[in-house]
């Protein structure tokens, strides 16, 4: 008996795909022809084009119309073809999510092996620039959307954490180093969904390139998506270094006058921390310091550091220890258990594995990045994680930017709201725009 050839079987299916697809362009193109005619058109010739599809690559024909020197070609048009394009705008995007996933080789290995299309590591560089660019577009974006009341996210518990995430860059082959992406997590709590399984409830995420513009966005986000009263209990968890130090959330406490913030010194880190310090010294040295931290006990904490730094014999030493034992009695205060301050342990200290979905595909097997590449990744990771990558692609946003800024005079700066006294307080549309629009 004969055996079954898929694979012969699936390019058979997708020579069809192929035909049926040109039969629709050819009847889409004769459709479309006398309402061109009435717009004042006149179709002078028609030209082949060659796209890779998911459905493979094909050459079709469509006509060219012209008015007033204008070109115009309506299946391009249909198909969101724009000029010099050799691949479909779902191939593009089935290509950046499998860059949140796969190096970039590898993802033109995949879509080759799946499709039959051959898609550069070139290529799916640019799709990454393509997605930079729709991301700095989408951000522009909510200065030209009208205000929608939106419902806002009601907790008794706000929880946010902040930490930096280290990834290889190198802008040029002469230097590398490390580029630090800054990384907030705001939740509502954790709850359960399975044996051993834990989801975070009302998540929201954000990461930018510059901490200080990445503290400016977590306020527009906690203002515009959480209702935050001065009953709100703010829990705030990091790892007290720069850019995240008790400060830094204290003044975000501030700006929503809350009445009770809780800072926690992240428990992943300060163990780290001490481990780190007290490897060369006796273990029961380590183990006084935990008990200090699980007890709150500053005399139990200061004895240790004492019999500690008894110990020090070397400049180098002594270095460390007053590096680490500062850390310990300046920070002591957020060192203290969730349940001595009368609130869930659950929910706190998750940045790290918040983190794996971004360390996973950025930080293995010698990968390094641009500037520009490492932060548009990381955002798509994070919008595929969240289900809204094809949004950035395909959404209703993007055609309403485009006609907003297909106006003359019509750009975000000329929206943005000049002088507001909240900083922190997401700008919406500016007033007199409906009146710009009028005039067009």
């Amino acid at each position: 008996m004969k055996q079954f050839d898929e694979l012969r079987f699936s390019s058979q299916e997708q020579e069809k795909t192929k035909q049926n697809f040109l039969q629709h362009i050819a009847q889409y193109d004769e459709s479309i022809s006398s309402s061109m005619r009435s717009k004042g058109y006149r179709c002078k010739n028609q030209s082949e084009r060659t796209v890779a599809f998911t459905f493979g690559e094909v050459t079709f024909s469509r006509k060219r119309w012209y008015k007033n020197g204008e070109c115009r070609i309506p299946v391009d048009e249909m198909l969101g073809l724009e000029k010099n394009v050799r691949h479909s705008q779902e191939l593009l995007y089935q290509a950046a999510v499998l860059a949140t996933k796969l190096p970039y080789r590898q993802v033109g290995e995949t879509i080759e092996m799946v499709y039959n299309v051959t898609v550069t590591k070139d290529t799916v560089n640019k799709v990454v620039k393509l997605a930079n660019q729709l991301l700095e577009e989408k951000d522009d974006y909510r200065f030209f959307k009208e205000e929608k009341k939106i419902e806002k996210i009601k907790a008794d518990i706000i929880y946010i954490e902040g930490d930096g995430v280290y990834v290889k860059t190198s802008e040029d082959d002469s230097e590398k180093k490390n580029m630090d992406l800054s990384h907030f997590v705001v939740h509502t709590g954790s709850k359960q969904i399975g044996p051993n399984r834990f989801e975070l409830e009302n998540k929201k995420e954000l990461i930018r390139l510059d901490n200080r513009l990445a503290r400016r966005e977590l306020l527009d986000l906690l203002e515009n998506e959480y209702e935050i009263t001065n009953e709100t209990v703010l829990v705030t968890n990091s790892d007290c270094g720069k850019g995240y130090t008790p400060h830094v959330f204290t003044e975000i406490a501030k700006s929503f006058n809350v009445k009770r913030h809780e800072h926690f010194w992240d428990e992943y880190h300060l163990n780290k921390e001490i481990k780190e310090f007290t490897k060369s010294y006796p273990r029961e040295l380590r183990e006084d310091l935990f008990q200090a931290i699980r007890e709150h006990d500053k005399k139990l904490l200061r004895r240790s550091l004492d019999t500690i730094e008894s110990l020090v014999s070397s400049e180098e030493g002594q270095e460390k220890f007053e590096y680490y034992s500062s850390r310990l009695i300046r920070n002591f205060q957020y060192t203290k258990p969730a349940e001595m301050r009368g609130l869930p342990k659950s929910g706190i200290g998750i940045m790290e594995s918040q983190h794996r979905k971004i360390t996973y595909r950025m930080k293995h097997r010698g990968m390094y990045w641009t500037s520009e590449g490492g932060i548009a990744v990381a955002n798509m990771i994070l919008l595929e994680r969240e289900g809204k990558l094809r949004d950035l692609f395909f959404g209703e946003w993007k055609r309403d930017y485009d006609k907003y800024t297909s106006l003359d005079h019509i750009s975000a700066d000329s929206v943005r709201p000049k002088n507001d006294s909240k900083d922190y307080k997401l700008p919406r549309l500016h007033k007199n725009i409906e009146k710009i629009f009028k005039m067009k």
